[in-house]
């Protein structure tokens, strides 16, 4: 995912997803009365174009798809933040509502709804007041909500992405994009592959895997490359950054069998088979892992930096956009 500043070719693309979110997500809290209200399907284009030049405005995108879209005043008002109605709970709105409130330096302000209200509170916004505002002769409840700016050291002094993790499917290139960081960060890279299997195929005990992960994570820095769903829980309480590469399954089946044959740092054994158990692991997995995984990032989230990529291009773009000058040449 890429959060890019807005550009004026965006905006009939924003209002279609504006009006099909509130009408999907806010149905929960209000009348279909009152989302007839708030969202018309009747925007006036060069009304919300100027507004969202005058602004501070952010889209985050994929590929050719819009994912979400905020924008942010000079005086701090958070004005507009709608996520795509198919992406909600995937860190979308944390990663825009980052940058939008570092973009200003003083306490933001917003007007939330029923349904926004919760992500905002966890965010630290407080509740000024509860009001009733008319659209269209009809009231809809919302929150004027405020987060006091607390003052933080400069970027460059900051501890960023110390503590990664990097989870997904097998067959995603986890592995892969690990090394590949590895090189532009200097982190130190840890694959639980290596640490789980012995060269003789056996496995160490679950209880030997958290000690291991354990010691790993007492050090000052490091990435841990690796999904193990039973122990993810640990990880993603010690570290700073996650990674999650969410690739379609045909994705991740053809790297998993691509590798078959080629010596790897990240397992103690050549692989010379598409192993059949696992081949259906990787089938199960968006059933049975990823809903699961999502959870445990809406828990954990909240206070860590989470990119979730859903195509190879989006991880190296990624890196790109990021370590341009120390990426390697090989390709995710």
């Amino acid at each position: 995912m890429l959060i890019r500043k807005y550009h004026p070719s965006d905006c009939p693309r924003l209002a279609k997803l504006f009006y099909q979110t509130v009408h999907e997500v806010n149905k929960q809290d209000y009348t279909k009365e009152q989302l007839n209200a708030w969202a018309t399907g009747e925007v006036d284009l060069s009304a919300w174009n100027h507004s969202f030049l005058e602004h501070y405005t952010l889209v985050a995108v994929e590929g050719d798809e819009i994912l979400g879209f905020g924008d942010i005043d000079e005086t701090g008002y958070l004005e507009r933040l709608y996520v795509h109605k198919d992406h909600q709970r995937e860190g979308i709105a944390s990663r825009l509502c980052d940058k939008l409130e570092a973009h200003v330096s003083g306490n933001i302000r917003t007007h939330a709804s029923i349904t926004a209200k919760p992500f905002f509170q966890n965010r630290g916004y407080k509740i000024i007041k509860e009001q009733q505002v008319e659209r269209r002769g009809i009231l809809l409840t919302n929150f004027v909500m405020e987060l006091e700016k607390k003052w933080e050291k400069p970027a460059e002094e900051k501890n960023l992405m110390k503590k990664v993790i990097v989870i997904g499917s097998p067959g995603a290139g986890k592995s892969t994009f690990s090394r590949k960081l590895r090189a532009v960060t200097g982190l130190p890279l840890y694959h639980l592959d290596m640490i789980w299997h012995k060269p003789d195929r056996t496995n160490i005990s679950r209880e030997e895997l958290v000690q291991e992960q354990k010691k790993i994570m007492e050090k000052q820095s490091w990435i841990i490359d690796g999904n193990y769903l039973s122990t993810m829980e640990l990880r993603l309480e010690n570290c700073d950054t996650i990674f999650l590469l969410d690739y379609p399954l045909e994705v991740c089946l053809a790297g998993a069998k691509a590798r078959i044959g080629t010596k790897r740092e990240d397992i103690p054994w050549l692989e010379t088979e598409f192993d059949e158990e696992f081949r259906q692991w990787i089938l199960d997995f968006p059933k049975d892992q990823l809903p699961i995984i999502y959870q445990l990032l809406e828990k954990y989230g909240q206070n860590r930096n989470v990119h979730i990529f859903r195509s190879r291009d989006a991880a190296e773009n990624y890196l790109k956009e990021n370590f341009s000058k120390n990426e390697e040449e090989n390709s995710i």
